[in-house]
């Protein structure tokens, strides 16, 4: 006897080898021996032989079109027996009862199972959606295989370019996209980054690293399409400030937030000014401007390219670019010119400053050094102009303040390690430059800024204005705060970012607290203000990720450096394990193979393979040299906790330089 039975959703066929009351004995086609429930048993028979009934019952039922059946079938439930009777005639065949029954099984959307055996017709609405919904499915298989192979033949699928981005950093993985994606990486051996390059989606690895940072960060697109702020009438009535502001910054600055000026009121005595840039002046809390700012929280910088904080009619509004007067917040201090020390309590006002001039370091950095700011017999230096006898008095006041702060911290600040500009042109070629960070003119924007932000803070926890600080226990973390505590790290009671309110919202929150308390009106952030709170939780991580985007676009740059100058062999020393820093250019590579010769060991390294997408480049060992190399390491905390992050992408760390502007 052969049974025809249900088993785990599928139906079969097997020959009893033995009959025990209600259960079978069964062997299969396939020789496997199971037992079978005699609930699940559809059909008997003696013959034809079991492979014979499969074959010819898959045959049959191959040939029934679900849609006659439909036609066909009873009101109501019926069994399966009933149906092969009115599609055969009054005694059906085992096998044609059979082949009635997997087909019927097959058609779920035209038959529902009621039971063993037992099925009803789909009612004709439900019938007609659940078709519709079947040929949608179709046409969607059908489009995903089109897209699919398409990509194989690398090609970019019409309407995928708006949306790539996205599919390779938070894709919906439901999407046909996606599914067509995956199909063609699975066929065509690739990546999704490297298959959507060779498709054309982005012409550079850059444009693609770009467009992924973009769509996590920026989702709604980079731009920022508002009308300008209206600018306010009282700024036109603020006191105008009798000086002749100049700035300090790179020659790529363009968001220019901070200016100095020197006034001589002595032989012995001047007044040094420094000028912060108040776009609080023109954002309101909850403007579209602000929120704008709140969700991007800084400024994001890379070689060659930044994404601002804040819409370039603002930036235009609010930048000390030259020959213009600003509306700024300033902060005034005497000077003894005699020993730098600084006179008296410093005056902070809201005000419009003259910008006479734009200095940039690339002019000034080779002529302005220690010995020549020192100098007294050197009145002038043409790149300076002017400006020179107040380069001279600001770094007079810049030693006095360094010193009093490393007898706080109780130790000196290292800056001797080299520090890189990138410029990158329009046609992708890329130059790096090395600049100390001992450079003079560095020192003495830093020490002021750590000036300025330890005055305002001071002036905020003075008058009970909350604000946001940085605080940093001894041997601890630097972290936000809205509450005043010292800063270890710099050697300062308080520090409050608000040096910089043109690239980092904290700054700008600051800056409006600060406004309030010098014109005397209400602060708009009180100490438990959910936005502030808000913006204090999430500007680290946020900041965090910025930082990290720039590592990775940097070190994408120093291997498109590498490939374009041509240079394999470098010098380098050792800062962790098998991890060394290279000297020409801000790089980390891991030497393979090869046990560490220790930290701080100089070394001759030999590059090879880079390999732009994943940033990577192999390294070997050529030489050892002799010393140790101190210039390259300056503090255990320069490393990450994670040293891969040096030398692959996506850890990064925040960067430290507190002081900078």
């Amino acid at each position: 006897m052969n049974l025809f039975y249900e088993e785990a959703g599928a139906f079969k066929v097997g020959r009893v080898i033995l009959e025990q009351g209600n259960a079978f004995q069964v062997e299969t086609l396939h020789g496997k021996r199971s037992k079978v429930k005699g609930s699940s048993v559809m059909l008997r028979f003696e013959s034809p032989t079991c492979a014979e009934f499969s074959q010819q019952m898959q045959a049959l039922a191959d040939e029934m079109d679900a849609s006659f059946l439909w036609d066909c079938a009873p009101e109501g439930e019926f069994e399966f027996t009933a149906m092969a009777e009115e599609y055969f005639g009054e005694k059906p065949s085992a096998v044609q009862q059979a082949a009635v029954l997997t087909a019927l099984h097959a058609a779920p959307v035209y038959f529902h199972r009621k039971g063993k055996g037992n099925y009803r017709a789909a009612p004709p609405d439900i019938l007609k959606a659940a078709l519709a919904g079947l040929e949608k499915k179709r046409l969607a298989a059908e489009q995903q295989q089109t897209w699919a192979e398409a990509l194989v033949r690398r090609e970019l699928p019409a309407g995928f370019q708006a949306h790539v981005a996205q599919l390779l950093v938070n894709p919906d993985k439901n999407s046909l996209e996606y599914k067509a994606l995956m199909q063609a990486c699975t066929e065509a051996g690739r990546s999704p980054d490297v298959l959507m390059i060779e498709c054309g989606a982005f012409k550079t690895v850059h444009e693609l690293m770009r467009a992924k940072f973009a769509a996590v960060y920026f989702p709604k697109g980079t731009r920022i399409d508002l009308p300008p702020p209206a600018v306010p009438e009282f700024i036109e009535r603020l006191p105008m400030a009798e000086v002749r502001a100049f700035s300090i910054d790179d020659i790529s600055t363009t968001e220019i937030d901070d200016a100095f000026s020197v006034v001589w009121l002595s032989d012995e005595r001047a007044r040094v000014g420094v000028h912060i840039a108040a776009p609080g002046l023109l954002i309101e809390r909850g403007s579209p401007h602000d929120r704008v700012a709140r969700e991007r929280l800084s400024t994001v910088y890379a070689p060659g390219d930044k994404i601002t904080m804040l819409p370039d009619d603002v930036v235009a509004l609010s930048t000390l670019a030259e020959d213009t007067v600003a509306p700024c917040l300033s902060i005034y201090t005497d000077i003894d010119l005699t020993s730098g020390e600084l006179i008296g309590d410093p005056v902070s006002r809201v005000e419009r400053v003259p910008i006479a001039a734009n200095l940039r370091h690339n002019l000034m950095d080779q002529a302005v050094s220690q010995e020549v700011l020192e100098d007294p017999a050197v009145a002038s230096v043409p790149e300076v102009g002017e400006f020179f006898p107040a380069l001279k008095v600001l770094w007079l006041g810049t030693k006095v303040l360094k010193h009093k702060r490393e007898l706080v911290r109780g130790q000196p600040e290292k800056h001797a390690r080299i520090d890189f500009n990138f410029y990158v042109d329009e046609d992708g070629k890329v130059e790096i430059v090395p600049r100390r960070r001992d450079a003079p003119l560095d020192l003495l924007v830093a020490e002021w800024m750590i000036f300025v932000n330890n005055q305002w803070g001071g002036l905020l926890h003075d008058h009970k204005v909350t604000g946001i600080y940085r605080i940093q226990p001894h041997m601890g973390r630097v972290r936000m705060s809205t509450h005043a505590a010292p800063h270890a790290g710099l050697g300062v009671p308080q520090y409050a970012w608000s040096t910089s309110p043109l690239r980092r919202y904290v700054d700008l929150i600051n800056q409006q607290q600060l406004i309030s308390v010098i014109q005397g009106s209400p602060a708009p952030y009180s100490a438990t203000d959910a936005d502030l709170l808000s913006a204090v939780n999430s500007f680290d991580v946020t900041y965090k990720a910025y930082a990290e985007f720039q590592q990775n676009m940097e070190r994408y740059w120093c291997l498109r450096w590498i490939q374009q100058k041509g240079i394999r062999k470098f010098n380098g020393v050792v800062v962790k394990d098998e991890l060394v820093r290279l000297e020409e250019i801000p790089l980390f590579v891991r030497l393979v193979g090869v046990t560490s010769p220790g930290r701080g060991v100089q070394v001759e390294v030999e590059l090879d393979e880079v390999d732009e997408l994943t940033l990577t480049v192999s390294c070997k060992l050529i030489a050892l040299k002799q010393g140790r190399a101190t210039r390259l390491l300056d503090d255990e905390d320069e490393l990450p906790d994670d040293a891969d992050a040096l030398v692959e992408p996506g850890e990064a760390v925040a960067p430290q330089d507190e002081g900078q502007s």
